[in-house]
């Protein structure tokens, strides 16, 4: 089922094409960039962002939806959807909603999804109160209780065994 993107914006596409190196951050309103060449800074769009099998990004990647076939080194931040298809590598955390993986895209960093900390929040069951928040008192019932005998002048009575 596809989500409509309401913060699209209507622009042309923008594509990078294989060779162009481009050094510094591209910020798009564009409805889809297509990455086949190289990215030495972040990339924001409100849009799609595909990176082809050639493409690479060493920043921050920021989109609606990202479809990567190449590599990024950077964090991901998507509002939808990440698929990392066959050969992609990713290098950073990820922040989206939903995410697919190629079983021979390469991935390594932290994963969080939007929506599952609230409804795994809403699931949890409460802890149970404190009821006391003191020690134990230690009980000395169990221990025996020796007297000693004392003779008249206050001395010690000695077992003549």
């Amino acid at each position: 089922m596809a989500r409509k993107n309401k913060n699209r914006a209507t622009g042309e596409n923008t594509v990078i094409g294989t060779g162009t190196v481009v050094g510094g951050s591209i910020v798009s309103d564009a409805m889809v960039i297509r990455i086949d060449g190289k990215v030495n800074g972040s990339v924001d769009t409100k849009g799609d962002l595909i990176i082809g099998p050639e493409g690479e990004v060493n920043g921050d990647v920021t989109a609606f939806s990202l479809i990567l076939a190449g590599k990024v080194i950077g964090n991901a931040n998507v509002n939808h959807r990440i698929e990392i298809e066959a050969g992609g590598k990713l290098i950073g955390d990820i922040e989206t909603e939903l995410l697919a993986m190629d079983e021979t895209a390469m991935y390594q960093g932290k994963v969080t999804m939007r929506g599952l900390a609230e409804e795994v929040a809403a699931t949890e069951p409460e802890a149970a109160p404190v009821v006391n928040n003191e020690p134990a008192e230690e009980d000395n019932s169990s221990e025996e209780s020796v007297e000693e005998e004392k003779t008249e002048d206050g001395e010690e009575a000695k077992d003549n065994e």
